[in-house]
């Protein structure tokens, strides 16, 4: 399950990794009408098949080269941004179903606005990993991101993120969106933009704070920080708070 972001067009494509004789099926909230879906003008790879609940199967006739990403629009309604998709292929994987779903706002939203301008506001005062984990590392000379704790209030989430710059004089990275992913009881992947709280910017580094909730049967969680034209590589994100000891 896919859930979309409050404002696609701020953000990198949601990815779909799709193989070559292998229907991948995109299920939406509402039905698309004739003409929603469009790719590039010159793909022939890659063959759409609208359905008549909605939906769209897409199977693409060859793979895609690696690296090699074909990008797909999806016209919701009137007034609604466009979906942005990526297409990709991967030898190891392929999404067979994916249900994509719009992001709601959150009802304790203040709530959580609150504490996590708190963290923010009190470095000093967050739990530390023992060991930090690395969770993004794009253009290793020049900047990398770090989990620098993960706070937990029942299934509620906070963990700090620090952007660091690895170049003299050049600025932290820019991060733009944190994606989480969880596996479910039955296997199924539920894919997920976290709340994003960022920090004064400084010469060297940035903190942000991302919060989420950890769905009922989850068994593992992964966050991937994105640039604006950069999606990060998920990496796991650990689920139990650690206490530091006086």
């Amino acid at each position: 399950m896919l859930v979309v972001p409050i404002h696609p067009e701020q953000v990198p494509p949601l990815e779909l990794q799709v193989r070559a004789g292998v229907a991948s099926l995109l299920l939406f909230e509402a039905p698309l009408k004739r003409g929603a879906v469009t790719l590039p003008a010159d793909e022939k790879r890659l063959q759409l098949v609208p359905m008549d609940d909605g939906s769209l199967i897409i199977v693409p006739i060859t793979d895609l080269s690696e690296g090699e990403q074909v990008p797909l629009t999806v016209e919701t309604g009137p007034g609604a941004e466009p979906l942005r998709f990526a297409l990709f292929t991967r030898p190891d994987a392929v999404d067979l179903q994916v249900r994509v779903v719009k992001n709601q706002p959150s009802v304790d939203e203040s709530t959580v606005s609150a504490l996590a301008r708190s963290l923010l506001a009190t470095a000093d005062g967050r739990a530390t990993l023992a060991v930090p984990q690395q969770t993004v590392d794009l253009e290793t000379r020049a900047s990398r991101g770090e989990a620098e704790s993960v706070l937990w209030v029942e299934r509620r989430f906070f963990a700090t993120v620090a952007m660091r710059s690895r170049k003299k004089g050049s600025s932290p990275w820019r991060l733009v969106q944190a994606r989480l992913r969880a596996t479910l009881a039955d296997g199924v992947l539920l894919e997920w933009p976290a709340h994003l709280f960022s920090g004064e910017a400084g010469p060297v580094r940035q903190r942000h704070i991302l919060s989420g909730v950890l769905p009922e049967g989850a068994s593992l969680l992964d966050l991937a920080l994105d640039g604006e034209d950069s999606p990060g590589a998920f990496q796991p994100l650990p689920l139990e708070e650690v206490r530091t000891h006086p």
